[in-house]
């Protein structure tokens, strides 16, 4: 993340832009404002993060807890900006910051490989498919990571 970026909570000041971003990223597939605009209001288990730059919002990454699990919902960055580790950023912070013993599940479109990619490569694993899972009739791999560590024991 370079010095002029910023990582920060999302509000509903953030709506338009991020619903702006979500429809450059995932077109016929986005979200609807409604969607978003709920996961901003609802602050006791839902999330966003936002990165960025000079006021314009690089990338977002909204997810819900319960309990010790934790569901990864949307993961968008902007096309212009795609390539530079943003998702990355979020993803590792987002896995630091859980607590010990914790489970993160998520789905992702079946032919989104830069995204299989780069869970695999921080720990998550296939556990599932979702068939027709998308409105263009692509199936979701389901996916998972465990964080269990045990303090004290080698």
């Amino acid at each position: 993340m370079n010095n002029l970026m910023v990582k920060r909570r999302g509000n509903l000041l953030d709506l338009e832009q991020i619903y702006a971003l979500e429809k450059m990223v995932f077109k016929n597939e986005a979200w609807t404002i409604d969607m978003i605009k709920i996961e901003l209001l609802c602050s006791d288990n839902s999330r966003t993060l936002i990165i960025e730059e000079n006021r314009l919002i690089l990338g977002y990454f909204i997810y819900r807890k319960w309990l010790s699990e934790y569901h990864i919902l949307n993961v968008g960055v902007s096309p212009l900006r795609q390539k530079e580790g943003i998702g990355g950023i979020f993803l590792k912070d987002f896995l630091n910051d859980l607590e010990n013993i914790s489970t993160v599940f998520l789905e992702v479109k079946k032919s989104n490989f830069p995204a299989i990619n780069l869970y695999k490569k921080n720990g998550f694993k296939v556990f599932g498919e979702r068939k027709k899972y998308y409105k263009d009739g692509s199936s979701a791999l389901l996916m998972n990571y465990v964080k269990n560590i045990e303090y004290g024991l080698v």
